[in-house]
């Protein structure tokens, strides 16, 4: 006897066995870590709350971009796929090559792609929906007192070089 919830879930993993691309996975990754990551920084309250909004914007952005980057390589794995099966000639292995390229470019997509997009998105968008963020240097609190050493004025006699470091010199004994 079987729930409805156990013949759809076994139908579920029946097609997902069938039709396995390395883009599912990296898809519930960046669903998931663009949900869950800016919640759970949000939430954080050791934090500073201007550290706290960045560090969720930056992770939920980061979410977006990789879910939209791993559908726009795909789709062109798909072409590029089919027109490398067709200039060879070997449109029998056309999901292999599918399958392959599928996963090298989810794979470089996560190292470049995503990578390159948050950086050069985050800072202008932050700037644009919270404008009243501002770059502060941190000053210290305090400053140190500058000690001001004074020198002594031998009235211009110098002595000479063999008696300035005489005790500074030879081999100590004794720890003397």
């Amino acid at each position: 006897m079987t729930t409805p919830f156990q013949r759809h879930f076994k139908n579920l993993c029946i097609n997902l066995g069938k039709n396995n691309k390395a883009l599912y996975g990296a898809l519930t990754i960046a669903v998931s870590k663009g949900i869950l990551r800016p919640t759970f920084t949000m939430m954080d309250k050791k934090q500073e709350k201007d550290s706290r909004k960045y560090t969720a914007f930056r992770e939920g952005l980061t979410g977006a971009v990789a879910f939209c980057s791993y559908l726009i390589t795909d789709a062109g794995v798909e072409k590029l796929a089919k027109h490398i099966a067709k200039k060879t000639n070997h449109l029998n292995e056309l999901p292999k090559m599918k399958s392959t390229l599928s996963l090298i470019t989810v794979s470089l997509t996560a190292l470049f792609v995503i990578p390159a997009i948050c950086n050069a998105a985050t800072k202008p968008l932050m700037n644009a929906l919270l404008p009243n963020q501002k770059e502060t240097k941190k000053t210290p609190k305090y400053t140190l007192p500058k000690n001001n050493i004074r020198q002594p004025n031998f009235q211009g006699y110098t002595t000479p070089y063999h008696f300035k470091n005489f005790y500074n010199s030879g081999m100590k004994i004794g720890g003397i």
